[in-house]
């Protein structure tokens, strides 16, 4: 009695990808917090949008820096919050899926 899991193949991929981008998670966020988590999600559709590989290595970097640096108590305005942190690591998770081709479509 074993239930396999269905195989996904790149059609279901592709219909998940086309849909609208999710929102990281906002629960607990001060608003300063969660303007600055849309900040970088603006960053990442507007250089998905260009198509502009290195804007979206940048801002894709920008986030994980935000996101995995080591916690400075002493920073100002102050330290990342706890929700601050864990909606920049969803955003992250989301990002990966954010590629470009190497080469323009159609060619």
């Amino acid at each position: 009695m074993s239930a396999e899991a269905p195989s996904l193949g790149p059609q279901a991929w592709a219909r998940h990808l086309a849909g609208p981008a999710p929102q990281p998670s906002t629960a607990g966020l001060t608003a300063a917090e969660a303007a600055r988590v849309q900040r970088y999600r603006d960053q990442l559709a507007a250089a998905l949008q260009r198509r502009d590989r290195g804007a979206l290595r940048g801002a894709k970097q920008q986030v994980l820096d935000a996101a995995f640096r080591p916690c400075d108590p002493h920073a100002e305005p102050g330290p990342d919050s706890p929700a601050l942190r864990r909606a920049l690591r969803d955003l992250c998770w989301r990002m990966a899926a954010l590629l470009l081709p190497r080469r323009p479509l159609g060619d």
